[in-house]
């Protein structure tokens, strides 16, 4: 029988889940770095930075490494900005799982446990507090907690830990049935652009856009400081060189997992087969990169899988499921959007179930600015020059009152705010995203022109020049359906521009240097 991996927020009283992971926590901290089943050498898989370690007292200065910290292999070889984000982060927190499995069972502990996680439920308000387990340094007894760090600065560098709805939307990922997108398509999938193996990219899918990337930030935070290098001033969880140091982190991805699991079982109509949403068949992705993701065993021992080993988690190999894979926010959307641009409750019900189907794609760009965007501490604002014919179209495909079930049912346009090239000299930034915002309005009181949230997770390694994307920086695609809808029925679509508004949400180094390399919006037919 599997194992279940079980939410934090419901973990009865008196149950031995986390204290059975911070013994395991301890067993593996004190094993050094050289020895691939410690805690500091599964964190290093995801990323190591060797000086930064030794800054921050994670690393004795004088030990000799096993494995070249600045190179990618068994060290560094987390994958972002890719369609394996998914696939390695299972295979890894598999072998994490197993290797402190085997130190609670030696340890007297059951051998059923299984690593919980953070279930940040933006339908729950309670469930976005940061875990109470997790925060206190010292434990009842006076010992430290294994489960506490230091660098764990929030949203405004104060140690105060805060996520809103707003940064972890789940509801948006429910409307996307495609897994992967190829890297020439706008990449508006669930699960990430094609890519060869990716240490670091900008090619996230929805998922690892949000809520991955703004809780990594939203724990992390970056504190008051006034070092040149940014990264000293920077929470763990802000940054792949120090996340995996943080227990949380584990949970954060136990969490993003299970997501995978859930959106396999969306359906957005009644009429949909049952494997609407699935992975990809692809032998690139089943079976590539071959020999690359090496993950280590309790005995030491290492061994290299893919994609196609990790499908099934109730597999022997695996051997977990989730308490709980149910969808929270799943609307049905289209049915909804058709009623609201006119259309008869009883034609849009028909005409959703033929429309949620549709595969086939057509994109056109609608508008871009004109130049790049400098963020900063305060509020920035930025324009987007629209094309009056491809505008045209998009106000053609939201006319559709007239449509009746006996038409060719098309869907009208989906609409996408696109940041593209957003470089970053740090990781520990969040940005609300406002779309035409009322002159002198207040940002937080008008959610209806709220795009979504930018978050800099990964920004800084993939804005190096000598790195494996030449510092073309992150991608992130924000989808503004909505608000274009409502925008076409004020009658406001015949502009000749589209306001966009950052209003960054973290503290914000003086001496960080952000862009946003340009802004561009395009429709989707399908």
């Amino acid at each position: 029988m599997a194992r279940v991996r079980k939410d934090v927020w419901q973990l009865p009283a008196n149950d031995k889940t986390l204290f059975w992971y911070g013994e395991a926590i301890k067993d593996a901290q004190a094993k050094p770095i050289t020895d691939i089943t410690s805690w500091w050498s599964l964190a290093a898989m995801h990323g190591i930075d060797r000086q930064l370690w030794i800054d921050l007292g994670y690393l004795d200065a004088n030990v000799t490494l096993p494995f070249d910290p600045d190179a990618i292999g068994f060290w560094n070889q987390c994958q972002h900005g890719s369609w394996y984000f998914l696939s390695w982060h299972r295979a890894y927190l598999a072998a994490f799982e197993a290797i402190l499995l085997d130190a609670i069972v030696k340890k007297g502990g059951p051998a059923d446990w299984a690593l919980p996680y953070w279930n940040y439920d933006p339908t729950k308000p309670n469930t976005l507090k940061f875990p109470a387990a997790f925060a206190p340094e010292l434990l009842d007894d006076g010992s430290k907690n294994p489960l506490w760090v230091k660098e764990r600065y929030g949203r405004r560098g104060n140690g105060v830990i805060s996520i809103r709805p707003s940064d972890v939307p789940v509801s948006p990922l429910w409307q996307e049935p495609e897994f992967f997108n190829e890297p020439q398509d706008l990449p508006t999938s669930f699960g990430g652009t094609r890519t060869a193996f990716s240490h670091g990219g900008r090619g996230a899918g929805l998922l690892e856009q949000q809520p991955h990337g703004p809780v990594h930030v939203l724990v992390g935070g970056t504190k008051e400081g006034t070092d040149p290098d940014i990264t000293k001033n920077n929470g763990l969880m802000a940054m792949f060189e120090t996340a995996g140091i943080d227990p949380i982190f584990w949970l954060h991805h136990s969490n993003i997992d299970r997501l995978w699991e859930s959106w396999l079982t969306v359906r957005r109509h009644a009429s949909d087969p049952a494997d609407a949403y699935k992975n990809p068949t692809d032998t690139d992705w089943l079976n590539e990169p071959a020999g690359e993701f090496v993950m280590p065993r309790p005995n030491g021992t290492t061994f290299t899988t893919t994609a196609k080993d990790v499908l099934n988690t109730k597999a022997p190999a695996l051997n977990y499921e989730y308490q709980d894979i149910s969808v929270p926010g799943q609307q049905v959307v289209l049915a909804a959007r058709l009623g609201r641009l006119g259309i008869a409750p009883a034609d849009a019900n028909t005409l959703a179930g033929a429309m949620a189907m549709a595969s086939q794609k057509t994109t056109e760009l609608v508008g871009q600015s004109r130049s790049a965007i400098r963020l900063a501490g305060t509020a920035t604002d930025a324009s987007v020059q629209l094309d009056g014919p491809a505008t045209s179209n998009l106000s053609a495909s939201l006319r559709v009152r007239s449509l009746a079930p006996a038409h060719a049912p098309k869907a009208p346009d989906r609409v996408y705010l696109v940041l593209e090239n957003v470089t970053s000299t740090t990781d520990a930034g969040v940005f609300d995203v406002y779309v035409n915002l009322p002159k002198d309005a207040t940002p937080a009181q008008h959610p209806e022109h709220l795009a979504g949230v930018l978050s800099l997770f990964g920004a800084r390694a993939a804005s190096k020049a000598g790195g494996a994307h030449a510092g073309d920086g992150l991608t992130q695609t924000l989808e503004i359906t909505d608000i274009v809808d409502a925008m076409h029925l004020k009658g406001q679509l015949n502009a000749q521009s589209v306001d966009v508004k950052f209003v960054p949400q973290t503290a914000i180094s003086a001496n960080s240097q952000i862009d946003v390399g340009r802004v561009r919006i395009y429709r989707q037919s399908r």
